[in-house]
């Protein structure tokens, strides 16, 4: 594929599956976007929802965890687009962790999705 084919997968990173619950914050508006996480990676999340957010835009994601408090960490969007015949919009987040700190609560967090999936596999 050449370098500005659209459906190049240009990940650095493992992408590692799960579903969990999102809100996503936009700026200067009141109410979140209520999402699905559906995979994660060290550099970033794909969300599934009813709304298209524009690409290049950063938000503020708060992504809920049973076993712990949420995660909330600045990102941008990378593509938002409608997913076939469903009234669903697939978009992908690169994130912006605005500290070590912060950096490190995301590491350690795909490091659970990674460990929690390697358990399952496991038995």
């Amino acid at each position: 594929m050449s370098q500005n084919d659209p459906g190049q997968d240009l990940r650095q990173h493992a992408r590692f599956e799960l579903l969990e619950y999102a809100l996503v914050r936009e700026p200067g508006k009141s109410d979140p976007v209520r999402s699905v996480v559906i995979d994660v990676s060290l550099g970033g999340l794909q969300v599934r929802s009813r709304y298209q957010f524009p690409v290049g835009d950063t938000v503020t994601l708060n992504i809920g965890r049973l076993s712990a408090d949420p995660i909330v960490i600045q990102a941008e969007v990378r593509y938002s687009v409608p997913i076939e015949d469903s009234d669903l919009f697939a978009t992908g987040f690169r994130c912006l962790p605005s500290s070590s700190g912060q950096k490190m609560e995301w590491v350690d967090y795909v490091h659970q999705v990674f460990q929690a999936q390697g358990e399952q596999l496991a038995g």
